[in-house]
């Protein structure tokens, strides 16, 4: 499915990218997205992606923007805490039991991918792995707080 689209995806963003439609920019643009169409199925063809995701868990992306806000908040109350000198930041180290899935289910390592780059993506939490044979998620914070919503809805586990 991924392999139709590619083309008219790759062209629309040469177009944002180059940010014109002069007609030398177009002719370049079915050029360039032609072989970058190219590339992507001979890498396909070779190293077969094994991502497929469920709409629910792609949705789970609404929850980005509010967490983006929530944790910058909390970054800049925990920098000026530790500036000024009336609490020291202690970053912190835990894992969290997650679904992990079996290693080579499709499902699995789209909903696996897709809770790193959700929850990494906030500025307070960085998912530095899951670990498949433990069914575990190590995960790096400024501060502890709970763990997003949207990570719990991919599969962690509290």
């Amino acid at each position: 499915m991924l392999s139709r689209l590619s083309l008219p995806i790759f062209y629309v963003f040469w177009i944002i990218f180059v940010g014109t439609f002069a007609i030398h920019e177009l002719l370049l643009g079915v050029i360039a997205t032609s072989v970058a169409t190219l590339g992507l199925f001979l890498i396909n063809h070779r190293y077969p992606a094994k991502f497929s995701p469920t709409l629910r868990e792609v949705l789970c992306v609404w929850y980005v923007p509010w967490y983006l806000v929530s944790d910058t908040w909390k970054i800049i109350a925990v920098a000026g805490q530790d500036l000024l000198g009336i609490r020291r930041t202690g970053s912190l180290f835990y894992t969290v039991p997650f679904d992990a899935g079996p290693i080579d289910d499709s499902r699995a390592v789209g909903r696996r991918v897709l809770a790193v780059v959700y929850t990494t993506m906030t500025p307070g939490t960085i998912v530095l792995g899951i670990n498949v044979s433990d069914q575990k998620m190590l995960i790096h914070e400024l501060e502890s707080s709970s763990l997003p919503k949207m990570t719990r809805d991919l599969g962690a586990r509290v």
